[in-house]
């Protein structure tokens, strides 16, 4: 994230008043496998940082919340299943 001023960055908001941010990149995992969801949800933190590293503090503040969300739900659901990947029965 970076902070400058509104008039010397470029818009990016789309004709809706959205930014495209907010648009899921990734799309929703089928498979059962733990090291697939993993990798998984890794790739997407990861995609998420990428955006959050292109948006302006002061110009995308609920884009950057947002993203922000995503990401702290994406590592609680990691943290599940490094429990039930540890978890022998």
């Amino acid at each position: 994230m970076r902070q400058e001023l509104p008039t010397t960055t470029k818009n990016i908001r789309t004709k809706t008043g959205k930014s495209s941010f907010t648009a899921p990149s990734v799309k929703p995992v089928m498979a059962d496998s733990l090291e697939v969801m993993e990798i998984y949800y890794r790739d997407r933190i990861g995609a998420f940082r990428q955006m959050l590293d292109e948006l302006n503090i002061l110009q995308d503040a609920p884009e950057i919340e947002f993203l922000c969300r995503e990401i702290i739900e994406a590592r609680g659901i990691l943290a599940g299943i490094e429990v039930k990947k540890n978890y022998s029965a």
